[in-house]
């Protein structure tokens, strides 16, 4: 993403959106309320044809989907030849748009951050004898690639004790794969280290290897909690959310002072959270909590629940806080 233009004083950005992973970032950034300005399509008063102009609307919902972001709200700003009304803005990778929002130092940051995230691709291939698992980690979230090599049968080769079709086989997808940024082999013994050895020595630059005691989801989610992810991209969304849950859970289980649930928006109200955790969904929900806990000098961590710490923050209520004082 690319920031065209700021001024943090009137809450105002000019975006330009260079990838998918933008997308899925301005989701979560673009809040019901903000006034959303760019290029579009929109029906003349005689509604007969479209005409190419610049609209403003002002956002009621996003909706995302990986090839773009659907903004929808009421205009506020058109020609005196088009239909006023609803409209919905579909975003793509290379528009341009405009936004007035209100900027936070929270938010403020966030935008920046946003410019610098990079786009990556990391495969995770977890292995044991006779059996693996594919996903490919992304900014945007975890594809799982099980089913592309259904001709992995599982523990049904000929050479059970050598294993050396399977791991042929393994180094295949894994070459095949050989576009994306890095690969992560993981599991439990020796079988990822065997066919790590197979690897031709420019693949082998771009594979690390990662200790886990499971393989599936289960063990792509150890791997993360060991750093693997961590090892290949200097700042990656997932390991962000994971560290904040983390640290959330160590506070609780030190006794240090801490709330999650709804009895955090009473904390949020007394002002004393010092870190807000909440769920994407309710944050979408409810944007006012985080804006007050930023107004505060708090600041806000938004984890999604496409990870295991998500999920265990969902459990929670979707929100939690590290507080700054008892207030009890």
């Amino acid at each position: 993403m690319k920031l065209l233009k700021t001024d943090r004083n009137d809450g105002y950005a000019k975006v330009r959106i260079e990838n998918k992973d933008d997308l899925w970032h301005l989701k979560d950034f673009i809040q019901k309320g903000d006034e959303v300005r760019t290029l579009t399509q929109r029906t003349k008063l005689d509604g007969r044809d479209k005409k190419t102009c610049t609209l403003t609307l002002r956002t009621e919902k996003t909706e995302y989907t990986e090839e773009r972001l659907r903004v929808t709200g009421e205009i506020t700003q058109g020609h005196d030849d088009i239909e006023l009304g609803y409209h919905t803005f579909n975003l793509e990778p290379d528009n341009e748009f405009e936004i007035w929002t209100e900027l936070t130092e929270d938010r403020w940051k966030r935008l920046q951050e946003m410019e610098d995230k990079r786009s990556y691709q990391v495969l995770f291939c977890l292995v044991e004898k006779g059996s693996s698992d594919f996903f490919l980690v992304e900014e945007s979230g975890i594809k799982d690639l099980s089913k592309i090599e259904e001709n992995i049968p599982g523990k049904m080769y000929a050479d059970q004790d050598s294993g050396e079709d399977f791991h042929k086989q393994v180094k295949a997808v894994l070459e095949r794969s050989s576009d994306v940024d890095d690969i992560i082999l993981c599991g439990p013994g020796f079988q990822k280290n065997k066919i790590y050895n197979l690897l031709s020595e420019e693949l082998k630059q771009k594979t690390f290897l990662q200790d886990t005691s499971l393989t599936g989801k289960t063990g792509l989610h150890e791997a993360f909690k060991r750093g693997a992810l961590d090892k290949v991209v200097e700042k990656s969304r997932i390991g962000e959310e994971s560290a904040a849950v983390e640290e959330f859970l160590n506070e609780l289980r030190e006794d240090n002072p801490t709330s999650y649930g709804e009895p955090v928006k009473e904390v949020i109200k007394l002002g004393a959270v010092e870190k807000l955790l909440i769920t994407a969904q309710k944050h979408r929900e409810e944007p006012e909590l985080s804006r007050e806990v930023e107004q505060q000098g708090g600041e806000t961590q938004i984890v999604h629940t496409d990870h295991e710490a998500g999920q265990k923050l969902n459990k929670l209520g979707g929100i939690a806080a590290i507080l700054r004082y008892s207030p009890h």
